[in-house]
Formats: structure tokens, C-alpha cells, sequence
């Protein structure tokens, strides 16, 4: 099939937004399929070209690769301001307001520098379908667009939290907006729960997003070092004190032992500042490139996180399942996640107070696991998951809308 996949962040960024369009567009184009690929630029008009290029560009593309085409955000709107926090609180919300209601989202920069390219695509391209994550509303709005200029349906990716990033009071008007949404592609079953609320008559579909699997780790030995790999976004400043402590305890208890804790992630100076306060040495790695987190990750006794309830469904556990080591969730996990870790094989321990961790490290020092089996795993891979998406769409595309 022809498809238009539709996502705000550019596949080069350093930032989760940019993987799941990305790695599904290139799972697809692997099965066969043309796909487009538009997002935003990743730097001002870094890769960017001319509507007029579009055409002949498409004719000469290989596509055994998604063709990438990056729109640079134009106009200089009051809801830029009012994202960088440089409008006054009262004005600044009378600006989201107003950009919704005028807009639909809070990137009408995003939709002014990418509609330019709608209707190239629709001539050019003829996509049968098109394909969007929210992300943002902006996106979803560029697939109404594009879909009406092809006459073909489109579908909306749900993969973040609607409660969290639309304002309160314009959830039900700005569901509205996409009552012509086809199908729904959901990142998790909280997210499908959460979307049946603003959308209770779209079918929906779980599309997990995928992983990269990676090679045997090395087996761990009960020797005189414990490596312990914090990552990710730290969100509650009071459940990392409790959990910096409670590994404090551990090697308080285990004086032969060498507890190393590493930090990997952009809450460094958070970390540092809490270890500080303890009197307890954490290496801050800062942010990695993919191939170190994942060097650094599959060689720890354990990998711990700080888990957030408005995720709905931390990308990173699954990642941190994928690298078959004992995945550690502070204070708590949803039953959605754990059953996910049972699936691969994978140990994952929720501590849900400094005491239980305590415990739990004592189990992991004591009798490590094994690593989960590569077959067990084999579900998680993005070629896998991708056959939920290619579904969806196969099932939407054959029912485009004919020309008035």
C-alpha cells in the first residue's frame, strides 16, 4: 500500500517522540510497502526541501527505506511563546485557549511550516492511507488535511495521555474535532481505557511499539561488585531519596560488597543533589547515545526506574525487558506492565516502599536470575509488532472514500 505516516518529532532526535513513527515506517517499507515518513525538521531547515522537488524526488526514491520528508516550523505565533513560558501566567492561558479553539493544538507553527507539503503529497504520492500520532493534536489535524486532499481515510496513533496534554475544559470540544477518524491504533490497554472516553465509537487496536533485541548478556557472578543502573526521568524527587536509601541500606548491610549505582538519563543534577544529600556516591552518566544505555544497561545486576501512573506505559520497561535483565520498578507497576514482563520471560520486581528494595536486591545478590530466552523475546521485536499496524491499515485503506 501507499501510506503517509504522520509524526511532530524528526526520527534524529535524541527523544523517545521520534522512534515509534520512525522504526514502524521502516518495519513497513521492509514488508513492501511505500511509505512517507513527514515530521518536523530536527535544526531550522537542516533537511528540508522544496514542495516543486517533491514529485521528481518520490520518482527517483529507493523504496526498500521510508522517503523522510521534514517541514520547518513557519510563523511566529503567541502559542510558541506561551510553550517556552514567555507569556504571563493569566495571558498564557487565554493563549492556550485560544490556540486550541483557532488551531486545534499548541503547534500551529508545526501545521503552518508541514501543510505546504499536503497537497504535493496528495498529487504526487496518492496515499491510500494515512497514519498519525498524537503526540499532539497539531498532527492529527495535518492527517485530516492530507486525507481529505487524497480522498482516502486516515488513522490516529494514541500513544500519550489525553487527560494530561489537552487543557481541562477543551477535552470534549477538541475530540470533536476527529470524529472522521477511521480506526485507532493504541499504545497500551490504558491507553485504548483512556481513549474510549473522548472516542467511544472508534474501534481501537493495541499497537505496543517495539524493541531492539539485543545479543546473550554476560552472565552474572556473585562477586565482590554490584552494578545497579538507574534511568530515565525521575518525576517524584521523595521516591528517589526513598530509593537512593534504601540501596544505601543494602550496601550498609554488605560493607564487602561494591554497590556502583549509575545514573543514565537528563535528571543528573536531580540525582546528584539527592545522593548529596545522603552521603551516598551515584556515577551520572547523563544522557547516552542508544549503544551506550544499551551496554550500560545489559551489564547491571539490575536495571531500576521510577515509575509514573501518567504514562499509562513507560516505553523504557519494555526496552529494559528486551536487555533480559531484572528489571526493577519503584514504587509500583500496572498489572498491564507486569503481565508484558511475564510474556518475555523477564524479572520484574515492584518495591513498593526503601524496605522491599532492600529485600529485593538481597534476592537478586543471592540467586540471579536467568537471562529471558531469545525465543520468548521474539515478540517484542519492531518487525513483529509492526503486523498489528499493517493489519489496521490493510483493513482502512480498501475502503477509501470515492471522489465526490
Amino acid at each position: 500500500m501507499r501510506a503517509v505516516f504522520i509524526n511532530h518529532c524528526h526520527p534524529k532526535i535524541d527523544h523517545v517522540c521520534g522512534l515509534r513513527a520512525d522504526r514502524f515506517a521502516q518495519a513497513m517499507a521492509a514488508n513492501g510497502h511505500k511509505i512517507v515518513l513527514l515530521t518536523q525538521t530536527l535544526h531550522e531547515n537542516d533537511d528540508s526541501f522544496p514542495t516543486e522537488e517533491l514529485e521528481d524526488r518520490l520518482a527517483r526514491h529507493d523504496w526498500r527505506q521510508p522517503f523522510q520528508v521534514s517541514c520547518p516550523p513557519r510563523g511566529n505565533f503567541a502559542a510558541i511563546r506561551a510553550r517556552q513560558g514567555k507569556i504571563v501566567s493569566g495571558f498564557r492561558h487565554l493563549v492556550i485557549l485560544w490556540s486550541f479553539i483557532r488551531y486545534g493544538g499548541m503547534f500551529p507553527d508545526w501545521q503552518a511550516g508541514a501543510t505546504p507539503y499536503l497537497t504535493s503529497l496528495a498529487e504526487a504520492f496518492q496515499p491510500e492511507v494515512v497514519w498519525g500520532t498524537f503526540g499532539n493534536t497539531d498532527t492529527w489535524r495535518l492527517c485530516q488535511k492530507l486525507a481529505t486532499l487524497s480522498h482516502c481515510h486516515w488513522v490516529g496513533d494514541f500513544k500519550d495521555n489525553w487527560l494530561k496534554s489537552i487543557p481541562t475544559g477543551l477535552k470534549k470540544l477538541t475530540a470533536g474535532y476527529f470524529k472522521d477518524l477511521a480506526a485507532m491504533t493504541v499504545f497500551s490497554i490504558n491507553h485504548r481505557d483512556q481513549a474510549n472516553i473522548p472516542f467511544p465509537k472508534i474501534k481501537k487496536k493495541v499497537l505496543y511499539s517495539g524493541v531492539d533485541l539485543l545479543g546473550r548478556p554476560p552472565i552474572m557472578e556473585n562477586g565482590k561488585d554490584l552494578k545497579l543502573v538507574l534511568t530515565g526521568s525521575i518525576y517524584y524527587q521523595d521516591k528517589l531519596k526513598s530509593l537512593l536509601r534504601a540501596v544505601q541500606m543494602w550496601a550498609e548491610k554488605h560493607p564487602n560488597k561494591n554497590v556502583l549505582v549509575h545514573y543514565a538519563g537528563n535528571d543528573g543534577k536531580l540525582v546528584q543533589i539527592c545522593a548529596e544529600q545522603l552521603s551516598y556516591e551515584v556515577k551520572i552518566e547523563g544522557f547516552l547515545k542508544t549503544a551506550e544505555l544499551q551496554h550500560l544497561q545489559s551489564n547491571a545486576a539490575a536495571n531500576l526506574y521510577i515509575y509514573n501512573p501518567r504514562c499509562l506505559l513507560h516505553y523504557k520497561t519494555l526496552e529494559l525487558i528486551a536487555h533480559r535483565r531484572p528489571v526493577v520498578a519503584f514504587p509500583e507497576e500496572t498489572r498491564e506492565t507486569k503481565h508484558l514482563a511475564e510474556e518475555a520471560g523477564c524479572t520484574l520486581i515492584t518495591c513498593e516502599e526503601a524496605e522491599a528494595l532492600v529485600d529485593t536486591l538481597d534476592i537478586i545478590t543471592d540467586t540471579p536470575p536467568e537471562p529471558s530466552k531469545t525465543k520468548e523475546l521474539a515478540s517484542f521485536s519492531w518487525q513483529k509488532r509492526v503486523q498489528v499496524l499493517e493489519t489496521v491499515l490493510k483493513q482502512v485503506a480498501p475502503k477509501a472514500l470515492q471522489h465526490p
